[in-house]
């Protein structure tokens, strides 16, 4: 049985969400919860667009609010 997957998903969201709630959580418009709340609101959404599109292996850890690179960087400990 042939199963589909995907290597990853554009994690800014449709109307880039994520970037306009990393700018106002910087400005101080919103806090930290609440931008953590977006962020998570946004992995469902995606993860509920693959499996309504009949993704069978959807992938995870693959967000980051901000540089992914850093954050593989720490997540496989090369440093910091």
């Amino acid at each position: 049985m042939v199963q589909s997957a995907v290597l990853g998903f554009p994690r800014m969201g449709v109307n880039r969400d994520l970037k306009k709630a990393t700018e106002a959580y910087w400005a101080g418009k919103i806090s930290q919860p609440e931008l953590l709340a977006e962020a998570k609101r946004l992995r469902l959404a995606h993860w509920k667009i693959q499996k309504d599109a009949g993704v069978d292996i959807i992938p995870s850890n693959d967000f980051a609010l901000y540089d992914q690179v850093l954050s593989h960087i720490q997540d496989f400990g090369v440093c910091c």
